[in-house]
Formats: structure tokens, sequence, C-alpha cells
């Protein structure tokens, strides 16, 4: 090997084997390597020192920091990358097949229907890269590896990083070639400053051709085919070869549109054309049809990003042989990885490709249930084809089966389902695992702008309504999208604001009673005629037909609703239909903290009910009284703030702000629960910035009710399990802290590593409450990761949950003196878990940590004041609720008294603790000091990213508890 590189080869000797040169280019040197970490094959690539002095460490790891996020089955994975002394060099698998280029030398044209398949896993690749913000700019056959008959991407990041490069350098000067002109888009040809991602959709155009024509659009000198890039026409595809199936050819051709306002303006919308040609899918063949088998190692190289060549070997053997070494050596640790990690999408569709080559391998068949659920989906009427994609990829989508369906695993994350069936309206909804029945509509069917929902037990699952009672409810209709100004209009024009008939509601200006006739000038618009308080000269603004109305009172929207022959929603139905634990799936899509308004009639925010927009554009009045004479208004406005969307937000019904507006819903009036879910809903609201803890006298008096006399533990281990990889599982149970009663906890200690551990002794969210055996909690996903960090496990099982039910039935705290004894022996169980844990010789008693999540965080506010053993605390989702116990039980007198340290980690649009009401005073009142108090909000609902969760808590842990040894 060089010499140069003797350094770096020294540096790497640790890491890599370095076996021999395979290759090189204008760019780089490629070298086949042995990863002793990981015993695997790797191509390690190594740039010029002259381009790697162009390009500087900083900007090529930065870019190549950025591609290595990139999680694909159509992208070449990059395991490593470094700067040693000037060298620059990455890492990447060293994959048996071949690459595109090659296969085109040797076959010479590609069959359309090949070219296709092909094609759409290219696209696969380049949309998954262009969703994470990275644009390839360097797409071309050399770039495209083929193995197991599919493709693969390759050296996303390193065009970015050498095109970076010229802001300081001149590439050509040293005889490098930004981009290879034949799959330049028009824009790169002529030096476009504002090159975007389309530049990409261009090159692949460029491929497609390529593969059914056997040559590109233009040809000859680079010079010539820079100017014929941005100067002529290309060759019409079906000119050049008159037998590929015309929507084929009309697809390329829009690709390579000079216009790129013109091409498909995303991969992902390239992708579902793709997706949607009828091209029959060709006989499984072998990735090398035709090619003569090898009777040794045949090597490949493979030119990439115009950079570097790569090695490609083919080995001798069959193809089920390579499919299973594929399978044991890199499938089955990346499902691991993507589960761990709750990528469960991509876990899903990795699992399936490995269910087809290993169908009864063990460790799939561990993993499965983790990532999917079997479900049956039904439609009324059957017979529709239906379709899921992986949310919010809503571009790229994936046939299920036709309903009635077979049982068919689905992913556990929550998706964008399809219904179509000809002759009827095709139907989005977003779903988990086991989607409702859904309804289909003829399109010649009356009310097409309603969506017909399931009846059944429904809650008011908004914040502030969580004491309604639930009630069972029948089946209803509700709008689709909100009322439009149009709509409203045939109201007005129909002298609706005149006909007493549509106005049945006493009109109320707080407690004093209109008059129709005085009630009726105050529902004048901005000229004081008739109609919203938005419009002008009785009609709504030019332009603004398709607009939701807006500035209407409770009143208005309830006549109205008589008018169109349909009722205000009720909370009951608007909740269920909003699906606001679904939030963190709705609201990024949806129009809050906007400027104004958007059009009604488009997908925005779809909800499990098919509804679009119930999260922002306006806010929507509902039937129900919510108590001091205000009525509920749901949703949220375009100015509201994301948390609006699963707040029971309620307002004077004479309220004509421009923000507030209308859906509607039709019921069945033989509904016996029906007249129940219109009536008073009670709302809980409590405005913490007006709230004061507590004195420290009386709070001395509130945590003494906490405190218990000696007594023996009289503990036994009631099960002990030795058989998991990572840890011992101990199911023990010893004296609780009143009664006489006896209290059970799981305690899991690590295999590796040497006690007294480090322990965490965990409160689980509310769900506990309703399960009434805790076998299956030894599954749970949090403890698998503390325990791997070397640290021990305990879940007490509380008062109330688990084995210990009683009559306890929410988590929602209140003023019974029922409620406030069993929160004091929540508190006492938790104290007494310690006592017991401090009697046994494997555990560090000076190092406890509290982990709470849901429920748990917010016992997170209470427990850290009352036990002085603890000495860090993670809350994982966490927050106060609108619902306030007896002040001897509120968290808020006893945030204030926390001293340890505290990380708080929040998902955004948290269904249950909204940010800015329940979060945010959370945090506000502890009493940490600044420097030993963390808040995290993610890009999440009642949860956060798993891998995040992970890094935050160990680190927290690994702070203030100390690293594991």
């Amino acid at each position: 090997m060089p010499d140069s590189t003797d350094h770096l080869w020294t540096s790497l000797a640790d890491r890599y084997a370095i076996e021999r040169e395979i290759g090189h280019g204008g760019m780089a040197t490629v070298y086949l390597a042995r990863d002793l970490r990981h015993g695997r094959a790797v191509a390690i690539k190594v740039l010029r020192p002259d381009l790697a002095q162009a390009v500087g460490s900083e900007r090529f790891l930065r870019e190549i920091g950025i591609a290595a996020q990139l999680q694909s089955p159509h992208i070449l994975p990059l395991l490593d990358s470094g700067a040693n002394d000037g060298m620059l060099f990455y890492v990447m698998p060293f994959v048996e097949g071949d690459s595109l280029r090659g296969r085109m030398a040797r076959e010479g044209t590609i069959a359309p229907s090949e070219a296709m398949r092909l094609l759409r896993d290219i696209v696969d690749g380049v949309a998954h890269a262009h969703r994470k913000g990275v644009v390839h700019r360097d797409l071309k056959p050399d770039n495209v590896m083929i193995a197991e008959r599919h493709a693969l991407v390759v050296d996303f990041g390193v065009a970015k990083a050498m095109r970076d490069a010229t802001a300081q350098h001149t590439l050509t000067s040293i005889g490098i070639s930004l981009g290879t002109p034949a799959y330049m888009s028009p824009e790169q040809a002529a030096a476009d400053p504002n090159v975007d991602h389309r530049a990409d959709i261009y090159a692949l155009g460029v491929m497609a051709y390529e593969m059914l024509t056997g040559k590109t659009p233009f040809t000859g000198a680079p010079q010539a085919i820079l100017a014929a890039q941005v100067t002529q026409p290309v060759p019409p595809l079906l000119t050049v070869k008159p037998d590929v199936p015309p929507a084929i050819a009309q697809l390329v051709m829009t690709c390579l549109e000079k216009d790129p306002g013109k091409r498909y303006q995303t991969a992902d919308e390239l992708l579902l054309a793709i997706e949607s040609l009828s091209t029959p899918a060709p006989a499984l063949t072998g990735a090398f049809s035709g090619a003569p088998a090898p009777s040794r190692l045949r090597r490949r190289l493979l030119v990439g990003g115009g950079v570097v060549a790569t090695l490609v070997v083919l080995y001798s053997g069959t193809a089920q042989s390579r499919r299973e070494r594929w399978v044991q050596g890199t499938a089955l640790q990346e499902l691991t990885r993507l589960t761990e990690a709750a990528e469960y999408d991509s876990a899903y569709t990795l699992a399936l490709r490995i269910e087809e080559i290993a169908p009864t391998d063990t460790v799939l068949a561990k993993l499965m249930p983790r990532i999917s659920r079997k479900s049956v989906i039904v439609s009324d009427p059957a017979g529709a084809r239906v379709y899921r994609a992986a949310f919010p990829d809503t571009a790229h989508w994936r046939f299920i089966g036709t309903t009635p369906t077979d049982s068919v695993r689905l992913p556990v994350r929550v998706g964008m389902y399809r219904f179509e069936k000809a002759g009827f309206r095709t139907v989005l909804r977003i779903h988990g695992s086991r989607p409702d029945k859904t309804y289909l509509d003829s399109v010649t069917a009356p009310r097409s702008e309603m969506v017909r929902i399931d009846g059944g037990e429904f809650r008011a699952f908004l914040v502030g309504s969580d004491n309604a009672p639930p009630l069972t409810l029948g089946p209803y209709a509700m709008d689709r999208f909100e009322v439009s100004n149009r709509a409203y209009k045939k109201f007005v024009d129909a002298g609706g604001y005149r006909d007493r008939a549509y106005w049945s509601e006493p009109i109320r200006d707080g407690a004093k009673l209109l008059r129709f006739e005085d009630a009726m000038t105050r529902f004048v618009d901005k000229t004081g005629r008739a109609g919203p308080s938005t419009w002008e000269g009785g009609d709504f603004p030019t332009g603004q037909g398709d607009y939701p109305v807006g500035g209407v009172s409770w009143y208005e929207a309830a006549a109205y609703a008589k008018f169109a022959g349909k009722s205000l929603p009720t909370i009951y139905h608007w909740a269920h239909a909003a699906t606001v634990n679904y939030s963190r799936f709705v609201v990024p899509f949806s129009n809050l903290e906007g400027k104004g308004p958007l059009g009604v009639g488009s997908l925005r925010g779809v909800t499990a009910g098919g509804l679009s927009d119930m999260a922002g554009n306006v806010r929507e009045w509902q039937a129900n009284d919510a108590g001091q004479g205000l009525r509920y208004i749901l949703g949220g406005g375009w100015s509201d703030q994301p948390y609006a969307f699963v707040d029971a937000y309620a307002q004077p019904p004479m309220d004509r702000q421009a923000i507030n507006g209308v859906r509607l819903a039709r019921f069945d009036s033989t509904d016996a629960h029906l007249a129940a879910s219109r009536g008073l809903v009670e709302r809980a609201f409590t405005d913490y910035t007006n709230v004061t803890p507590v004195s420290d006298a009386v709070f001395a008096g509130y945590k003494r009710q906490f405190d218990y006399d000696p007594i023996a533990l009289d503990a036994k281990v009631e099960l002990r399990d030795t058989t998991p990889e990572d840890w011992n599982i101990e199911r023990v149970s010893f004296t609780a802290a009143y009664g006489g009663e006896r209290m059970l906890a799981w305690v899991y200690t690590p295999k590796r590593g040497k006690g007294p551990f480090q322990t965490v002794v965990y409160f689980p969210g509310s769900g506990v409450i309703f399960q009434r055996s805790s076998a299956k909690a030894r599954e749970d996903q949090i403890a698998s990761f503390i325990v791997r960090s070397g640290r021990a496990w305990v879940l007490p099982i509380y008062k109330s949950t688990y084995e210990r039910s009683d009559s306890v039935n929410t988590d929602i705290p209140n003023t019974s003196i029922f409620y406030r004894d069993h929160a004091v022996m929540w508190g006492k169980d938790y104290k007494r878990t310690l006592d017991y844990l401090v009697s046994r010789p494997d555990i560090d008693t000076s190092k406890f940590a509290y982990f709470g999540l849901s429920w748990g965080g917010y016992w997170g506010g209470i427990i850290p004041a009352i036990e002085p053993r603890l000495k860090t605390a993670v809350l994982y989702v966490a927050g106060l609720t609108m619902e306030r116990g007896r002040d001897e039980v509120e968290p808020v007198n006893y945030l204030p008294r926390i001293r340890i340290p505290v990380i708080m980690l929040n998902g955004k649009y948290d269904f249950f603790f909204p940010v800015k009401t329940a979060q945010e005073p959370f945090f506000r009142f502890l009493g940490t000091s600044a420097a030993d108090k963390k808040y995290i909000v993610y890009e999440g609902g009642h949860d956060v990213p798993r891998t995040q969760l992970i890094k935050e808590t160990l680190a927290w842990y690994d702070k203030y508890l100390g690293q594991v040894k």
C-alpha cells in the first residue's frame, strides 16, 4: 500500500486490519479491510491528499456525519469516518453484488418492468434522504449497487462536502470534477446558486432513460453535454425506444423537464408515480440474469459520488446462501437496533425481508411481537383495497389487502391508511396497528361532506374534562371539513338571522337574558348587516368563499346547525373523532401558530376519524355547557399554540372573535345517551401562575402523613428467574407500611458487573391501575436499558395496581378523602420499597434514583420531596393536572421542597400534559437549583424518541450517581 497512508493504517490498527488495495479513482483509493470489532469485511475509502486539503476535515466530517444518520434499506450505510493528519477516510460495508453501471455495461438495456423495480428502490432511498434534508447531488449508475436484487444508493454527503469546498478552492484546478455532466440538471450545468433537491429528480430521470435506452439523453465531450443540458430539449424517450410503455416514458420525461417546477416536486411524489404504474412485475430472477456464473471472486469497482471507488464482490455460492449470510451478518443486528430505538416502521419493513429468507429465525420470532400486531381490517361495504403509509411519509403506500383482510401484521406505530373501492369515495385515516371499521360512501351518496363514525364507549378525553364520566354512544357522522363562508352565506341569504325558528336557545349575555330583537343587533358584520363579525356588507371577503367561516358566536353556530339539518357536536363525539391521543400525528400538519385561516377542503392534520383541520384553522363550537356561563369551543385556531388541540377550552357563548368557527355533526335521535352527551360537562382548569405553595410550617404537617412506625419487613423471594441473558429477576414480597397488608416488587439485577448496584425505583404510568397481573411487567422496555447500563431496576406493586387493584379507576386527582388516603399509601409504598432494598447486600444504599413515567412523572413532584434517600430523578413525560387534589397531596406544595437533581423529558404535543399549562409550571415550581434541573421538549406526544430517552436518562444517572464500572 502507498507509504503516504502508512500512518493512517497504524492509527487504525486497533479497529481495522487492512488487507489490500482494491481500486482507485480520480478522487480516492479503496482498500479491503477487516472490521476487528465486529468481524466483518469493509471497504475503506481514503480521499486523495490534495482533495482532502481542499475539502477540509471539519466540512468533510460534518457532511459525512449528516449522511451517517440515514437509515434506509436502499441506502448503503456509512459505518465510520475520520480525519488523521490530513487524511480523510470513511468506511462502508463490503457488499456482494454489482453496480448499476456494471449491469448496464453487460446487458445494454434493462426491461421496463425490471428498470422500474430498480428505480423504485433507488427513489425510495433518495426520498428518505430528502426527508432528512440530505441531497445527493451526484446520482448516476456508478453510485448505485445491486445486491440481492435490490438497489442501494451510495456516497451521500461526499458531493456536498466537495461542493462546499468551492467557496475556498477551485477543485477543478487540482483535477476534480464536481458532478458528472451527463447526469447534471440544467440548473447545475448553468451554475445556478439556487440548485435544490429537484436536481436529484433530474438525475434519476437520466438514469431511468439510460436503463431503458442504453444511453443518456446527451452524449459527447463534457462541455458539449453541459451546453446541451441547458439549451437543448431532451430527445423524447419514445422516439429512441418506441417499445417502452407510454406511462413509463411519460414518468421519465417528467423527471427530465428543464424547468425544475415542472418535474416531480419531491422524490416521494416520484415514488408514488412509480408505484402507481400497472406494469407487471418480472419473474423472479437472479441479480445477474444471463451472466456467466463466476468461478472465483470477481472484483467490481464502483465509483461513488464522482469521488471514490468502492469494492463490490460477487462471492461464489448460491443466492440463498448469500441471503442467509446477509440475515445473520447484518440484518438481524440492524433489526435489533431499530426495535430498541422504537423505529417500528423501519424495523417492520426489514423484518418482512428477513422473514422471506429465514422464517423460523429465533431472533426474528422474539422481536416480531414488539414490532407488529395482527389485525383484521374491515370496511362497510367490503371489497375495499387498503394501503398503508408510514406516517408522515404519505407518498409511499404499501398494499395491505382487500377488506375484510385476512389476519395481517401491521407495525405497532401509527400510520396513514387509504381505503379505495370503485364507485366509492376514497377514505384517508390515521390509525395504530388495529384500525377501526371504516365506512365508504358511494360517489353518488348524499352528504358527501360527512364521515360516518362507529359508536362505542367515549370519554371526553381532553385536558380539563377527564373527570367527565364515559358514555356509550351510537354511530354518528361529522363534517369532514369546517363550515365554509360560502356554505354559511346560504343561511344568511335565506333570512336565517330573521327567522326565529332557527334560534331555539335562550340568548344570554352573561346572566342577562336578551330579547331576540336585541340579540340580532349584536350579531352583525363590520357594516352593521346580519352576519359573522368578519364579513362586510352582508358578504364574506372577496376570494374567501372556501375559507372557514369565522367570527360567529355559539348562538349563531347553533342556529346555522338547525338550518343545515345537523347539530353542533358534543365534546364526547368531537374528542372521539379528533383522537387527541394521536396529537403528535395531527398537530404538526395543522394550521396552528399561523397568521390566518386556510381554505377548507385540504387534507391537513387528518385524524383517525378521517376529518381534517380539527386542530387549528378555526376553533369549533360544541353543544355542551362548561359551567360558569361558558360553552366549549375546541381544537384551537390559527393563532393558538399547539396544546390547544387537546385542551377542553371554553369561553362565553356571545364571543365573536374571528377565530371562532363551526363544524357540524348528525346523530341518531334514538341514541339513548345522546341527551347526556349534550349535557353539562364541568370544566376543570387551574391557572398555575396564580397558585402559591403552602408555607414551610404547613408543609411540614403534610409531609408527616407519609411517616409510619418501624415494622418488620418479613421479606420473601417468591420467584427467581435467571434465564434472561442480561439480568436476574426476582419477585419479592414484604410487609406494607399500613393495614397489615403485604406488597410486592419486581427486582432486576444485572448479570454483568458486580454489586452493590446503583438502583432505579420506578413509578409507572396509570395503565397499571387497569391491569390485574404484573407478570408482563417483566418485559418492560425501560427496565431493559436501565439494567443493561449496569444498574438494578425495581418496580413496586403499588396499592390499586396490578395484583393489589381495588376500586380506584383513575389517576386523576380529586378532593375526596378516598383519593387523599390512596395518595398517602402510594407514597408509603415507595418509601417501604426502599426499606426493603436497604436490607439487601447487593444494593448500594447510597445510590437510589427515581424514574417516573406519566402518572409516575406527576408523582415525581411529590415522592422526591418525602423520600430523602433519593439522589436524583428522571421524569419521562411529567406535568401538573388541571384537576386538583386536596392541598395535602398536591404536587404544587411539594415541588418547591425538591432539592435533588431532576431532568424532565417531554413531548411538544402531549395530549395529557400540555407544554404551557402543565409541563412548564411543573418545572418552574421545582426547588432544585437551576444548575441541577433540566427540561427538554421533543417533537413527540405523550412520549419522546426512545433513543433520546435512553441517551438522556443514562447520561443523567451517570452524572449524578456516578458511572457504572
